[in-house]
């Protein structure tokens, strides 16, 4: 499937996600921080594609709405954000530290029990 594509049908399944996620009050990560992107190790086509904006970041199957951020001083590209999650039916809260490269290529998650996720810029 083309990019595009890919993004429209990403668009498209964010608008049919319950209105929960995108009622929240978001709180925008900043510029930085927006773009496509897709899982370490995956391609940036088709459903694999999670396009972060302001302060609401859709996939295929899930949207997260980051509901508050705490600063690090002079860490421009690191906070830790409350996150409200839906996906699978679901919804919970919980947090992570998400630090965005110095390069703008990719975007850590640290969650408080020792996981991490990276995704990759597609754009």
């Amino acid at each position: 499937m083309p990019r595009n594509h890919a993004l429209s049908l990403a668009v498209c399944l964010a608008a049919l996600l319950p209105s929960a996620v995108l009622a929240q009050r978001t709180i925008d990560l900043g510029p930085a921080f927006s773009g496509t992107y897709a899982p370490e190790g995956m391609a940036c086509a088709g459903l694999a594609l999670i396009e972060v904006q302001g302060g609401t970041m859709v996939g295929a199957e899930f949207a997260i709405s980051v509901t508050d951020i705490i600063e690090f001083p002079g860490e421009p590209n690191r906070i830790e954000a409350s996150l409200f999650n839906q996906a699978g039916g679901g919804e919970w809260e919980d947090s992570a530290i998400l630090t965005l490269a110095e390069d703008g290529q990719s975007l850590r998650f640290d969650y408080p029990d020792g996981t991490t996720a990276v995704w990759v810029r597609c754009d």
